[in-house]
C-alpha cells in the first residue's frame, strides 16, 4: 500500500513540473519510465540554465554540457529554436520544484561574483547540480536558500563572464 501511495505521489510530482502536451494517465507506462529515469538520470549531473534569452549561449551551454556528460535542464516557453540535436536537455515548467525534488540527492551549487568560496577549492566526489544564471539578472531569493554552495569563478575584473564560458569553467572544475 505505501508502495503505491509513493509511486502516486511520484507520478503527480512528474506531471506537475515537466514540460509535456498531455498528462500521463497510465501507471503502467509511468512505472517503466520511473525505472528508466532512476537507472539513466538520477545518477547523472545536472546543468540548469536559469533565464538566458540569447539562444547562441544556450546552444553553447548545450554543447558544453554534452562534452561534460551533463543534462542541461530549460525553462524556457518558446524552445523551437533550441538545438534539439543532442539528447541531453529537459525542458520543465517550474525549476523551483525540480531542485526541491534533487534536494536530498544532489549537491546543489550556485554561482556569484559576490561569493566568498572559489570554485578552485572545490574537491567534488557526490552528484550536482550546477545553477548558471543570467549576466544582467540575478537569482531569485528562493532558489539563495535552496542552494548547498555558492562558489566564486577568480577573474581579474569585477565584470561578469559570458554564461557559456561560466558553464564551461564550472563543469572543468567540479567534474575534476
Amino acid at each position: 500500500m505505501k508502495k503505491i501511495i509513493k509511486l502516486n505521489a511520484f507520478f503527480i510530482l512528474f506531471n506537475f513540473f515537466f514540460k509535456k502536451k498531455f498528462l500521463y494517465k497510465n501507471n503502467n507506462f509511468f512505472l517503466y519510465f520511473k525505472n528508466f529515469f532512476k537507472k539513466k538520470i538520477i545518477n547523472k549531473n545536472f546543468s540548469i540554465l536559469y533565464f538566458l534569452k540569447n539562444n547562441g549561449n544556450i546552444n553553447s551551454c548545450i554543447r558544453t554540457c554534452h562534452l561534460f556528460n551533463i543534462i542541461s535542464v530549460i525553462k524556457k516557453k518558446n524552445h523551437k529554436h533550441i538545438n534539439s540535436y543532442y539528447y541531453n536537455i529537459f525542458f520543465v515548467k517550474n525549476i523551483f520544484f525540480f531542485l526541491l525534488f534533487f534536494k536530498k540527492k544532489k549537491l546543489i551549487i550556485g554561482l556569484s561574483i559576490n561569493s566568498s568560496i572559489s570554485i578552485k577549492k572545490i574537491n567534488n566526489n557526490t552528484n550536482f547540480i550546477v545553477f548558471v544564471g543570467n549576466e544582467k539578472k540575478s537569482f531569485v531569493r528562493l532558489f539563495y536558500k535552496k542552494f548547498d554552495l555558492i562558489l566564486k569563478i577568480e577573474t581579474y575584473c569585477k565584470k561578469s563572464l559570458n554564461v557559456s564560458v561560466v558553464n564551461a569553467i564550472s563543469l572543468h572544475y567540479l567534474i575534476q
